[in-house]
């Protein structure tokens, strides 16, 4: 009878990129599941008619609810929908940061998708905001005597829209650097779990 040989697997390879990056994800999606549970809670425990009372005080402000866009008129009337999703959101990118501490390959490719998901939203989000932001800075120099913005404002527009593009980069460079071979070698590289 011949025995197999066994193989023991080689010792893994673990980059400090993958273990830092885990890490800082961990911490901020960490924070915003408890302030996203936080939410859900005050939301779930405060009376309907107390929450509808205060929705409707904002949406009676048309000043401010006309420059809003259609979706965040919607999130503005549908809080517990959307602070439910934020903390189902926050939890499943805490577990995949977790997968990507311990190597595992569902958490490089669920950390993959929520980089590209949140993509996404960083860009809608700053064509979104930085429309309300010009249309509230129309609206301030059409009822100005002088027929101008107040000074800082076009500067701090411009801020936040460098601001979020500089967030854009970041994600697209982790991104890339997680869709890269070398990282993904690195989770193949992992012994599986039993």
């Amino acid at each position: 009878m011949t025995a197999v040989p066994v193989t023991p697997h080689a010792p893994s390879h673990r980059s400090t990129f993958v273990t830092v990056v885990a890490w800082l994800v961990i911490g901020l999606s960490g924070l915003a599941t408890l302030g996203a549970l936080l939410s859900v809670v005050v939301l779930a425990t405060t009376p309907v008619a107390t929450v509808n009372a205060v929705v409707n005080d904002v949406a009676r402000d048309t000043a401010v609810t006309n420059l809003l866009p259609a979706p965040y008129r919607f999130m503005l009337y549908h809080a517990r929908l959307v602070a439910f999703i934020k903390l189902v959101w926050w939890a499943a990118v805490l577990a995949a940061s977790i997968g990507v501490l311990q190597r595992r390959e569902w958490g490089r490719r669920a950390f993959v998708v929520f980089l590209a998901i949140e993509i996404v939203l960083v860009v809608v989000g700053l064509f979104m905001g930085q429309s309300i932001a010009i249309s509230l800075a129309t609206k301030i120099a059409s009822s100005s005597p002088s027929g101008q913005v107040p000074p800082g404002m076009g500067s701090g527009i411009a801020l936040a829209g460098l601001l979020e593009v500089a967030i854009v980069a970041l994600l697209v460079w982790l991104l890339y650097m997680f869709g890269s071979a070398r990282v993904r070698e690195e989770f193949a590289s992992m012994p599986r779990a039993a």
